[in-house]
């Protein structure tokens, strides 16, 4: 999941690899809608945005799926604010939320 640095407002889907400390994390059997984006603003407080973008499912053994960013993520949301946040995603299951491992990510702003 490292694709940071990012401009700010810049929408192009991100592929992201679902890892725990031990493992891929598999995503065989799941629905896209089970898996979302948190991010914490390190610089303010810790505030948690989960974004309201979508991930798709793209090769489920092993645990990658491609995030692309809502238009309210990139116009209001943490694609928005330049900054650093950690991100990570989670895949909700039957169980409750998994968080995986998590990086940091920085929004910049360009010209």
């Amino acid at each position: 999941m490292a694709w940071s640095p990012v401009p700010a407002g810049d929408g192009r889907p991100q592929p992201h690899a679902f890892t725990t400390d031990s493992a891929i994390f598999p995503l065989t059997g799941l629905s896209n809608s089970a898996l979302s984006l948190h991010l914490q603003d390190i610089n303010n407080n810790n505030v948690l945005t989960i974004c309201t973008g979508t991930y798709t499912i793209t090769d489920g053994p092993n645990g990658k799926a491609t995030f692309t960013p809502s238009a309210g993520d990139l116009s209001t949301g943490a694609f928005s604010k330049p900054g650093i946040y950690k991100a990570y995603p989670v895949v909700t299951l039957s169980t409750g939320p998994v968080g995986m491992d998590a990086q940091t990510l920085q929004v910049v702003s360009e010209p």
